[in-house]
């Protein structure tokens, strides 16, 4: 896995939400890398895409194990969700 910060910006999906839907009340953008099943979030694109490229070095240089991260702004949460029905977005926004 090629984890420079282009290849990562390459293949990221980055996803963009506006209130209201969801009930959020602030955009909110996430950028996922299925790879390493790393995602960033934050307030604007480049937050998101920063936070997933700080996550995926971490996960370069970690212990090798099976766990996904989600960076906020400011935080790291180790994904406890993964394969939860209530779906991604639920988690994030209960998680803000």
């Amino acid at each position: 896995m090629d984890a420079t910060p282009a290849a990562v910006r390459e293949r990221a999906r980055v996803e963009h939400y506006e209130p209201p839907v969801y009930g959020i009340e602030e955009p909110l953008w996430l950028a996922t890398d299925e790879e390493t099943g790393c995602t960033g979030a934050g307030k604007i694109e480049a937050e998101a895409v920063g936070n997933l490229l700080s996550l995926v070095a971490t996960h370069e240089t970690a212990a090798v194990d099976d766990a996904e991260y989600m960076k906020f702004p400011g935080e790291v949460h180790k994904k406890t969700w993964t394969g939860d029905s209530e779906g991604l977005l639920g988690r994030v926004l209960d998680r803000l």
